[in-house]
């Protein structure tokens, strides 16, 4: 029988024909194609070293549940308490004024409750449900299975300490993981405005909540690959680094997804969705990087002079629709009182507030936001479909014509050295910006938006024959390059992928050209073209995690310069001798001139533009700018100033002048505080490690580079190397809390066992069955 050619098990056979139920919520949405009886309900899950498992299932049922199970065992508490966020349901169990996640948004507890209440209302995660394929329903009714399996089993009184017994830990449904599905697509665009849409409310309706202004960077990436022409051996190799915050919500998860004759995929995952991300195939990888497109953009309202809730388009008044929501809040007493908010929308989408940055709602004036991504359901099936792909050119297609990537850049090569770019997602299609962009706070650009005039009907967004919803460009009009060269993104436009092609011609929105690069574009193109020779597996790791700072090769020798022609207080000095003797790089042993150098540049963000002694030219976007134009007495009194506040802000955090980087710079978990190497992204290092301000002796690392891959082929298939920075399970009572976190810190990569001799050989090997009564 082919179930036992596959299990190797007569055992197993006993879990066949188990049912699996829809969705609780919505009966309607049950079809022949997801539910049927006969499905074969049990996956197996293998376990490599560093607690990767390798999940093999008959079917999507299979495959979700298995991953759900496993995922489960190593972060029941980290998706237990995700499922809460999106539920809306945080003040019901925790202190409302908190935040919900320190290092991601500003957004106290109550305001990411109003808004997931909103963004993830009822009707919107039934039509998020009714719009799956079949394969993704059934993968996401496996997951749940699995995790409620492994739930029921385990039992609340053994959970991790985390959430044992915890109140707020319960069995998940299908619409659990779509209201997490949808906040990894927001997670760029509406995700970054909570607390400005969950207190918009008009004037004269009382005291509003404060909004801090949104974070101008919480997801970036680096991902190069490697053409034929320029490899050591003649195939394809992908060096995927993506940074995002070492938290939550995106915390990546390892796995090996199969079904015999259908998919073999193997990569990270994140919490909730039950597809590989990014990772590879037997025949290609690939990776991610944020990339700049439009995939949402505020308008300007002008406001009815007769009421405030209704605004003006092409002159007719329109009425803003209004919806109530209510939260659960627990008091100080511990007694749960419900709180409710009229929040307000318009045809473009939910009105928000920044009175910081100019935008509030007033009596003449109001803002809102249209997101492409609230009406992009399609994000699972686009990576399912990526890891079912048989070929590059299937690759390329299959993101054409579903254009479910919420927000990412994809980079990909191939077995017989092929790359593929594609700057592929949902994109917001004006017909006009010129005539319909009006002025914002510079802030918002750095989050790839602009405000256009809402007064105006031709400024609203045009559909695109082919897109998959309206208001998008279809995916065939969007950046593409195919070579043998290689390609590479480091979360500028499409532009300069390769400089060799340069691509240009597309609408300010999906990719804008002849601009600066951000440091870490220029390091990265700066190490392919100083490798002369062709390029190995073991140059893109050497690259990866080399930790050089680019901003130190454009501006340290005009640093020492510009100290050694002028006199300074003890603390400066100090700084100004170690950034003269820092050699470039942030390894654990590098001295402070990293952080007092780092402190300057970051507190120079919004002038920085005025302060090269040589400008941007972009016939020579690598090159340019660089310099300091430190004799300039402006811009000297400028670097002064900011060396004096890097200065004393390392002093004021109590971090001494002689202190090493490994000493201060830290990741903290499970009691230990581990050095962690690498720079921030300002200061362009590829190995990217963001960190909070100093402060009490340290520098805490938040996030940065998550997940490394270094992929190539050979005649056997698919050669991976990789890392997970942070490990693979949140728990810090697992083995697999800090244990690739300790080899990452040593650079030490990991060989990925693939093929199943690979598996069966590793020394960790460990094998059990899973259905939804359990393991077995």
């Amino acid at each position: 029988m082919q179930q036992r050619q596959l299990w190797r098990s007569g055992a197993l056979l006993s879990l066949l024909f188990l049912a699996l139920p829809a969705p609780a919520q919505d009966e309607s949405a049950k079809t022949e194609e997801s539910y049927q009886p006969a499905k074969l309900a049990f996956a197996e899950i293998r376990r490599t070293s560093f607690g990767i498992p390798h999940i093999k299932a008959w079917n999507e049922t299979g495959l979700g549940l298995g991953l759900g199970y496993a995922y489960a065992e190593d972060n029941v508490c980290l998706i237990a308490d995700e499922i809460l966020t999106v539920a809306g349901q945080r003040s019901r169990y925790f202190d409302p004024s908190l935040p919900s996640y320190p290092h991601w948004t500003a957004a106290p507890n109550l305001e990411s409750d109003f808004f997931f209440r909103s963004v993830n209302d009822e009707a919107t995660v039934k039509a998020a449900w009714n719009a799956q394929t079949a394969e993704v329903r059934a993968l996401l009714s496996g997951y749940v299975a699995g995790f409620n399996s492994y739930l029921d089993q385990a039992g609340r009184a053994h959970l991790p300490e985390a959430c044992r017994n915890a109140p707020w830990v319960r069995k998940i449904t299908e619409y659990d993981l779509i209201r997490m599905a949808r906040r990894i697509a927001l997670f760029t665009t509406s995700a970054m405005f909570v607390p400005a849409i969950s207190s918009a409310q008009p004037p004269g309706q009382g005291a509003r909540p404060a909004v801090a202004a949104p974070k101008q960077r919480l997801a970036a990436s680096n991902a190069l690959a490697v053409g034929g022409d320029r490899s050591e051996n003649g195939r394809g190799i992908v060096l995927g680094q993506p940074h995002l915050p070492w938290i939550n919500q995106l915390r990546f998860y390892q796995a090996h997804l199969t079904i015999p004759g259908k998919l073999d995929v193997m990569g990270v995952t994140l919490p909730g969705m039950p597809v590989v991300g990014i990772g590879f195939t037997r025949n290609f990888a690939w990776s991610h990087t944020v990339n700049t497109s439009a995939h949402a953009t505020l308008y300007a309202l002008e406001l009815d002079s007769k009421d405030p809730t209704r605004y003006l388009v092409d002159g007719r008044s329109v009425p803003m629709s209004r919806r109530e929501i209510s939260v659960q809040v627990r008091g100080p007493d511990g007694q749960l009182q419900t709180q409710t908010r009229t929040l307000y929308s318009t045809q473009y989408g939910p009105v928000l507030r920044y009175p910081d940055l100019g935008m509030e709602w007033s009596s003449t004036r109001a803002y809102a936001i249209r997101d492409a991504n609230a009406a992009n359901h399609r994000a699972i099936e686009q990576w399912y479909a990526m890891g079912k792909a048989r070929s590059l050119e299937e690759l390329k297609q299959v993101n054409q014509r579903i254009v479910g990537n919420p927000w990412n850049n994809t980079i990909a090569a191939d077995k017989d050295g092929r790359t593929l770019y594609l700057d592929i997602s949902p994109t917001a299609n004006v017909r006009d910006l010129a005539a319909c962009e009006v002025e914002q706070a510079p802030v918002l650009y750095t989050l790839n938006t602009v405000t256009l005039d809402g007064s105006r009907q031709s400024c609203g967004w045009a559909n695109d024959a082919g897109a998959p919803q309206p208001g998008i460009v279809a995916g065939r009009n969007l950046p593409v390059l195919q070579n043998r060269d290689y390609v590479q993104n480091a979360n500028d436009s499409a532009w300069l992928t390769n400089p060799a092609t340069p691509l240009t011609g597309f609408a300010p929105l999906v990719s804008r050209e002849y601009l600066p690069q951000g440091p870490r574009t220029r390091q990265l193109l700066s190490e392919v073209r100083a490798h002369r020779q062709a390029l190995s597996s073991a140059d893109l790791r050497d690259m990866a995690l080399s930790d050089k700072a680019f901003i130190a090769s454009v501006v340290q020798d005009d640093m020492r310069r510009f100290c050694a022609s002028r006199s300074w207080q003890p603390d400066e000095q100090a700084a100004c001798e170690r950034i003269a003797s820092w050699d470039g790089v942030a390894g654990l042993n590098s001295n402070m001139g990293y952080v007092y150098l780092r402190g300057l540049w970051e507190g120079l963000t919004a002038e920085r533009d005025g302060l090269w002694a040589v400008p941007f030219d972009p016939a020579d976007p690598v090159a340019t700018p660089r310099g300091l134009a430190y004799t300039d007495p402006v811009v000297g009194a400028k670097l002064a100033a900011a060396l004096g506040a890097s200065a004393a802000g390392v002093k004021a955090a109590g971090i001494g002048a002689d202190a090493k980087l490994g000493a201060v710079q830290l990741y903290s978990s499970a009691g230990r505080r581990l050095g962690i190497p690498g720079a921030s992204d300002a200061m362009g290092a590829l190995n990217t490690i963001d960190t909070d301000p100093p402060a009490e002796g340290a520098l805490n690392v938040t996030g940065g580079t998550s997940y490394l891959q270094v992929v190539g082929f050979d005649d056997n298939g698919p050669v991976a190397n990789a890392l997970l920075s942070y490990s693979q399970s949140a728990n810090p009572a697992s083995p697999h809390h800090l244990d690739q976190t300790e080899r990452f810190i040593r650079k030490e990569w990991i060989k990925l066992p693939f093929s199943e001799a690979q598996i069966a050989a590793d020394p960790a090997y460990s094998r059990k069955a899973v259905g939804p009564s359990g393991a077995h």
